[in-house]
């Protein structure tokens, strides 16, 4: 910061996009003044640029929840013929322009939204009509790599769900086993990036590592409880192995064979034991 007025601070950019830094001024917060008075000369901040509404550079200490060309779940603020408001950590709304929405937004209510920058007004706004971006989206991770995973909306196969902030993916119902929360941080892994730009996740670590995982938790779970457990790869529904270890009976069935084959444990009438 270089430089302290009556109603904000003037600031130059140490990290910026473009030939020259240039210095911008940043309004003092007007929900948070104390904040903002308590900024010296010659402090290093964290801000926000973006164009006022006369199309000027202006910075904010606030952060928004996304910035350009990432998703969030945002909630709705106040609803017009024209166009909506939604909160995203800024004083200023986030403007979604009714022709940019699916369906009419409501007041109170979460929605999965792009954030976008047109470049001919210099603004930024949100979309709800982005299907048709993701197909042309750079990808930076592949399959079995492991992301955050953001679920934002529910539907009949799974949630669809915000990844690394920048893409959007699916976890299917029959492969969830535990209780999944919207706008709730997970850690997820990559089965499949399709070729509509969706992606395919799992909150189960895929292939040899998700088997050892699994088997591990087993493990785990003998050692606490006598070392035995009655589940039985063959006898047991899916429903009860989902119940008490939180896993699909086609990962039990893999990792019991695992730890039989190591003579870890032992397969009886009831279910599993740790080898004597």
């Amino acid at each position: 910061m270089i430089s302290s007025e009556e109603n904000g601070h003037y600031i130059t950019l140490l990290e910026h996009e473009g030939d020259d830094a240039q210095d911008i001024f940043m309004p003092h917060l007007r929900n948070n003044s104390e904040l903002s008075h308590e900024l010296k000369v010659d402090d290093i901040i964290e801000a926000f640029v973006y164009h006022d509404d006369n199309g000027g550079l202006v910075a904010s200490q606030l952060l928004p929840d996304a910035e350009v060309e990432e998703f969030a779940l945002l909630k709705v603020v106040d609803s017009q013929p024209f166009g909506a408001f939604l909160d995203w950590g800024l004083e200023k709304d986030l403007f979604v322009p009714a022709k940019k929405q699916k369906k009419p937004m409501q007041v109170g209510e979460l929605y999965l939204v792009r954030v976008c920058y047109d470049r001919e007004s210099g603004k930024i706004y949100g979309t709800t009509k982005f299907d048709s971006m993701l197909a042309t989206l750079d990808f930076d991770i592949r399959d079995g790599d492991q992301v955050e995973v953001i679920p934002a909306e529910e539907h009949e196969l799974g949630y669809r769900c915000i990844v690394n902030r920048r893409y959007i993916g699916m976890i299917y119902h029959n492969e969830i086993f535990e209780k999944i929360k919207l706008d709730r941080e997970y850690e997820g892994h990559i089965k499949k990036i399709r070729e509509d730009g969706l992606i395919d996740l799992s909150l189960q670590v895929q292939g040899i590592k998700g088997l050892d995982a699994a088997a591990k938790k087993i493990l785990e779970f003998l050692k606490k409880n006598g070392g035995k457990l009655k589940l039985h790869d063959k006898k047991s529904s899916p429903e009860q192995i989902k119940q008490v270890l939180g896993m699909s009976k086609k990962t039990f069935k893999s990792s019991v064979g695992m730890l039989y084959k190591a003579r870890k444990i032992v397969i009886t009438d009831d279910g599993i034991e740790l080898t004597k």
